[in-house]
């Protein structure tokens, strides 16, 4: 692996963990934006959308089989030197992201949860920095994939 995903992958999870842990130690609820943002904390004992809710051992299994799948794909792009800038940034947050969740998972036995949004009366599933990051890190490969190809 190359040392900048290395790096962005470690400073995904140094921030996500400090914020999780000034959100479980300071805080409860705090409006930003009244009827749209909203810092409130939550304890997801499941992955998104609180699917497979209470099933640890098993979230703990994809989790791992994830990691192993994205390093896999990490080798296969230096392979065939289709590394940039954008993918090695975007393999960093994915990882630094997947990492921050299966940290607390294995630490807390859930996962801290705590940015809420409300988008046009609808009330988002509670999230925080690690989902961030795994979601613009996939869309951000996505993206690399469909305009490599052209």
């Amino acid at each position: 692996m190359k040392n900048k995903i290395f790096i962005f992958s470690i400073i995904g999870l140094v921030i996500d963990q400090i914020l999780k842990f000034f959100v479980s130690v300071y805080l409860t609820k705090l409006i930003i934006i009244p009827s749209f943002l909203s810092l409130v904390y939550t304890k997801n004992y499941g992955v998104a959308f609180s699917m497979l809710f209470g099933n640890r051992l098993l979230i703990l299994l994809i989790s791992a089989i994830l990691i192993i799948f994205i390093f896999y794909l990490i080798r296969s792009d230096y392979k065939e030197n289709k590394n940039n800038k954008t993918t090695e940034i975007a393999y960093g947050m994915l990882l630094g992201g997947v990492f921050g969740n299966l940290f607390d998972r294995i630490i807390r036995g859930y996962v801290v949860d705590y940015i809420s949004l409300n988008i046009f009366g609808y009330m988002f599933p509670i999230f925080n920095l690690a989902d961030i990051l795994i979601t613009v890190g996939v869309l951000v490969l996505i993206i690399n994939i469909i305009f490599s190809k052209k």
